[in-house]
């Protein structure tokens, strides 16, 4: 819901922008089925990444 009202109401966003743990496989299948695409991952530690996503929403 807090996607959907961001694409809808925010008339001055472009991109959003999230990041999740990369081992969080219901929130990246979340992302990718809400249109999102992978744009990278960063290693914080040994042991924890994080994998960011973006999706344009003004073309």
């Amino acid at each position: 819901m807090l996607l959907e009202f961001i694409e809808n109401n925010e008339e001055d966003i472009e991109t959003i922008i999230v990041s999740t743990g990369s081992k969080n496989t219901p929130a990246i299948n979340f992302y990718k089925k809400n249109g999102f695409s992978i744009t990278g991952e960063t290693n914080v530690t040994e042991r924890l990444s994080v994998t960011s996503f973006n999706k344009k929403i003004k073309y």
